[in-house]
């Protein structure tokens, strides 16, 4: 039985993940209290034995979080709580689904009509700069509809209301009263967006003392190169998956990915 993510379940479908179980208790808390966000849970008898998270914006979503318990997997479960996510997702007018997934997963999500569209690459262990540009201020309400627009143009996707409500301690670029970049750090594991490298540089030592590491995807060339040279060590963090039509993503835009595997 697949049905929605209750409060009850949260505590055992927090320990579903491989990984950090309170970190997933903490997403599926906020999942659940999202009106955007939705969890469903795969139930057999009276164990509850999957979870699947996604996040809806104005016309696409991204899968966030599945998880299947480790005996149950390779049952086509995965595949129906998937297919459930993405009906229900498609039902509430999301046309694309997007997810970040391991290498490992790719034939699983291309079996349920996903393609590649790029990598990310997480980084750790170097040495940031100090930040030092007085261009650099806590976003206001004048720069918010600016800084809106500038990740439509990096995404290609409407998702005013998630960064809306993690605008708290952001930041704009600003030069000449003009928008040209900005940080959210308490979205994920932080969101930078700009319009150069320049600008995307600064911003990112505006968020690096207070991150262990940073996601950049592999085609933002300046902000991977810039991340090696201060001796910073790669690892892959997951396959930008598409399903539907494919959106105008612009990873050069992009200097800190909110999300990690």
């Amino acid at each position: 039985m697949i049905r929605p993510l209750t409060s009850n379940d949260l505590r055992t479908a927090a320990q579903l993940t491989a990984g950090d179980p309170r970190a997933l208790l903490a997403h599926l808390r906020w999942q659940l209290h999202t009106p955007y966000a939705s969890a469903f849970v795969l139930q057999q008898g009276a164990q509850l034995i999957g979870v699947a998270c996604s996040i809806r914006h104005a016309f696409s979503a991204h899968i966030g979080h599945v998880f299947i318990h480790p005996p149950h997997r390779r049952q086509q479960l995965g595949t129906a709580l998937v297919q459930h996510l993405l009906n229900h997702c498609e039902a509430n007018g999301c046309a694309t689904t997007s997810a970040q997934v391991p290498d490992t997963d790719l034939s699983f999500w291309q079996a349920q009509g996903f393609t590649p569209q790029g990598r990310y690459v997480r980084y750790s262990g170097g040495l940031h700069m100090d930040a030092d540009r007085d261009e650099v201020l806590l976003l206001e309400p004048p720069h918010t509809l600016a800084l809106l627009r500038l990740d439509e143009r990096a995404t290609g996707e409407d998702r005013r209301a998630l960064l809306l409500e993690h605008r708290f301690a952001a930041h704009a670029y600003v030069d000449q009263a003009v928008v040209r970049g900005g940080l959210l750090p308490l979205l994920g594991h932080g969101l930078v967006l700009a319009e150069s490298a320049f600008v995307g540089l600064e911003l990112q030592r505006w968020l690096l003392p207070h991150q262990a590491h940073i996601v950049v995807p592999e085609a933002n060339a300046a902000a991977c190169a810039h991340l090696i040279e201060r001796k910073y060590t790669p690892v892959s963090a997951g396959v930008r998956m598409v399903r539907g039509p494919l959106l105008p993503y612009r990873p050069e835009l992009i200097y800190a990915w909110p999300w990690g595997l």
